[in-house]
């Protein structure tokens, strides 16, 4: 059952998820200092860290990744994905307002600093509509079993 199309959308939303993990998210410029927002940190372009905590962003990146992953293998369980993809979708809101979050704080820090945008923004968006797509197949294919369940 691993060939079933929402099997795909949740390893599109597990790609997605390790793309967050690999690069920067925000870029920051004050005087001519560029500071980069990471999963794991702000640091400067030389690679100094500013002490700003992002530690919760790296426990989403990687919880969202690993339940990607996961649910992809719970095909027997088609009530458990729904459940998992619901929630997958929570934490995909979640993590856009934790993004912002610390770009609202690291601009804040660095007096007004210039934000620009990194592609990885939109990540989580495109994540959590493919996680509807899933959860809608995993929903069709349920309503097909339970009729087939009444027709017997």
């Amino acid at each position: 059952m691993l060939q079933r199309t929402q099997t795909l959308y949740l390893l599109g939303v597990f790609i997605l998820s390790l793309f967050l993990i690999t690069g920067p998210l925000a870029l920051f410029s004050q005087d001519g200092v560029e500071y980069i927002l990471k999963h794991s940190g702000i640091f400067e372009i030389d690679g100094e860290k500013l002490a700003v905590a992002t530690w919760p962003l790296s426990v989403f990146f990687i919880l969202v990744a690993a339940l990607a992953f996961l649910n992809i293998f719970f095909y027997k369980n088609r009530i458990r994905q729904m459940r998992i993809c619901i929630f997958l979708i929570l934490l995909f809101a979640g993590m856009v307002g934790m993004i912002f979050y610390y770009i609202a704080v690291t601009r804040h820090q660095l007096d007004g600093a210039q934000v620009l945008h990194k592609w990885r923004i939109i990540v989580p968006p495109i994540a959590m509509i493919l996680t509807y797509l899933a959860f809608r197949r995993i929903r069709r294919d349920e309503l097909m079993v339970k009729a087939f369940d009444r027709i017997r």
